[in-house]
C-alpha cells in the first residue's frame, strides 16, 4: 500500500514542472494560504452571509447558462479568460476578505466538481492566484477610499481602482506561470490579445456595477445573470468572425479575407505612391504526396508548408491559402527587388524545411522518409503598379508567373516583368471589353 502510495505521488503532473514553474507555484500556493488564514483570523463576524449567497448563486447560474458558450470559446492554450471574475471582484469591493476568500473557494471548488478532469496543481494555483487578487483588490479599494473621501465620485474611482488591482494581479501571476511552465510562449499566449483585454474590461465593469448593486441590495446580484448571459454570446461573436474568415486545414486567411485585406492595402499604396507585391506559391507535385501517402499525410503537409510561409514574412505582410496546394501573399511597401528577395527566401525555406519530421510529428508516420519527403514551391512575383493596378491584374500576371515557374523546372522564382518586359515602363490596366478574372478563374488545380 505505501509502494503504490509513493508511486502515485511521483506520477503527479506537478513533478514535470520546471524547478522556476514548481517554486513559483509553491510559492503562491502558500502566500494564498498565509492570506486566507489571517484574512479569517480577523474576521469581527460572518455578517454579509447573504451577499456571499446571493453572489455565490447568480455567478453559479451564470456559468452554467454560458457553458456550452464557453466550450464553443475555449482555446487550445494555457489562457482561457471568461466573465467569472466579475463576481470575485464584487465579492473584493463589497465583502470583508475572508468572506470575499469564502466566494472564490465555493466558486473554484464548483468549477473543480463540473470540470471533470484537471490537472491538481493547476486548480490550486489558479485558485490561489484569486485568492490573492481579491486581496488585492480589496487592499486598493480600501486605500483608495480613505484618499478620495467616499463621495460619490471617490466610491466609482475606488472601485475602478480595486477592479484594475484584480485584473493586474491575476493577468501578471498567470502570465508568469505560463511563461515558465510553457517555455518559449508569445505575450499574446502569457497575457492575452486586445480581445482578451476586452473580456478583462467587460468583467471589471461588470464587478463594479455588481459591487455597487449588492450596496443597495444583496438581491440585485441576480439581475446581472442575463446580462452576462448575454455578454458570453456577445464575446462569441469575435470568435465566429475569425473562424468565418480562417482556412480550418491551414489556419491562414481564406481567400476572400485576403482579398478584403490586400484591396485596402492596394488603396494605401496607391494614396501614398508606394509600390506592393503578390506572390502566388504553388506546391510543386503536391498530387504525388496524396497519392503516395495518403490525403492525411498531405493535410499535415499543407499544414507545415503554411507555418514556413507564415514564420517567414513581416507581421504587416498578408497571407492566406488560395485554393487546393497554392498560397497567396501580399508584401506592401514592397518594391520588385525587395519582392524578388522575398520570393526566393521562401522557396528556400521550404526547400530547406524538415516538412517530413512535422508531419511525422503528429501522424507517427514512419513511412515518412525525410530523403524521400521533401516538397518545393514554385513562385509567380507580380508588382503594382507596373504589372497591373487592381488586386485582379496583379493576380492573374503572378499566376502566369508561376506558371513559367513551373514551366521552367519547379523550385524557381519567376517575375511577371520578365514574361512582359513593357511592364517595366508603364502599368498594365485591363483592356477594355475584357472580363474581370477571378480566383475561380485562376485556380487551374
Amino acid at each position: 500500500m505505501v509502494a503504490q502510495s509513493r508511486r502515485a505521488v511521483r506520477s503527479w503532473a506537478v513533478w514535470t514542472l520546471s524547478v522556476p514553474a514548481l517554486g513559483l507555484v509553491v510559492l503562491v500556493v502558500l502566500a494564498a494560504i498565509a492570506y486566507g488564514t489571517r484574512a479569517f483570523a480577523e474576521l469581527p463576524s460572518w455578517q454579509g452571509l447573504d451577499v456571499v449567497l446571493a453572489l455565490t448563486a447568480s455567478a453559479l447560474i451564470s456559468v452554467e447558462g454560458a457553458r456550452r458558450v464557453e466550450s464553443r470559446r475555449r482555446r487550445g492554450g494555457a489562457l482561457h479568460k471568461d466573465l467569472a471574475p466579475a463576481w470575485m471582484i464584487a465579492a473584493a469591493l463589497v465583502l470583508h476578505p475572508a468572506l470575499a476568500i469564502l466566494v472564490v473557494v465555493l466558486l473554484r471548488i464548483w468549477w473543480r466538481l463540473r470540470a471533470g478532469r484537471c490537472i491538481p496543481y493547476r486548480w490550486a494555483f489558479s485558485t490561489a492566484v484569486c485568492v490573492l487578487a481579491v486581496g488585492a483588490a480589496h487592499a486598493v479599494y480600501r486605500s483608495a477610499l480613505e484618499l478620495t473621501g467616499g463621495g460619490d465620485l471617490g466610491l466609482v474611482v475606488s472601485m475602478a481602482g480595486g477592479a484594475l488591482a484584480y485584473l493586474a494581479a491575476d493577468t501578471l501571476l498567470c502570465g508568469l506561470a505560463i511563461s515558465l511552465i510553457v517555455p518559449g510562449s508569445s505575450r499574446q499566449d502569457t497575457i492575452g490579445d486586445k480581445d482578451d483585454l476586452c473580456v478583462d474590461a467587460t468583467a471589471g465593469t461588470l464587478g463594479c456595477l455588481l459591487a455597487a448593486a449588492t450596496l443597495i441590495s444583496p438581491w440585485f446580484a441576480f439581475v446581472a445573470v442575463p446580462i452576462t448571459l448575454t455578454a458570453q454570446r456577445a464575446l462569441l461573436l469575435g470568435q465566429l468572425e475569425t473562424e468565418a474568415q480562417t482556412d480550418p486545414k491551414t489556419s491562414l486567411a481564406r481567400v476572400d479575407w485576403w482579398r478584403r485585406r490586400t484591396e485596402e492595402l492596394l488603396r494605401a499604396s496607391r494614396g501614398q505612391h508606394e509600390p506592393m507585391a503578390v506572390l502566388l506559391i504553388d506546391i510543386d507535385h503536391f498530387k504525388q504526396v496524396n497519392d503516395r501517402h495518403g490525403h492525411l499525410v498531405g493535410d499535415e503537409a499543407l499544414r507545415a508548408v503554411a507555418t514556413v510561409l507564415r514564420s517567414a514574412i513581416r507581421t504587416k505582410d498578408v497571407i492566406g491559402r488560395f485554393g487546393g496546394e497554392e498560397f497567396v501573399i501580399t508584401l506592401p511597401g514592397t518594391g520588385l527587388d525587395d519582392a524578388t528577395v522575398t520570393a526566393d527566401r521562401l522557396r528556400s525555406a521550404i526547400a530547406a524545411s524538415p516538412l517530413a519530421a512535422m508531419c511525422a510529428g503528429v501522424l507517427d508516420d514512419p513511412d515518412l522518409d525525410p530523403d524521400t519527403f521533401r516538397l518545393t514551391v514554385s513562385i509567380g512575383v507580380a508588382v503594382y503598379p507596373t504589372d497591373g493596378t487592381t488586386v485582379d491584374a496583379l493576380l492573374l500576371r503572378a499566376d502566369r508567373a508561376m506558371y513559367a515557374a513551373k514551366a521552367a523546372g519547379r523550385d524557381r522564382v519567376r517575375l511577371a516583368a520578365d514574361l512582359h518586359p513593357d511592364s517595366r515602363r508603364s502599368s498594365t490596366l485591363p483592356k477594355p471589353g475584357l472580363p474581370r478574372p477571378t480566383p475561380a478563374d485562376l485556380q487551374h488545380r
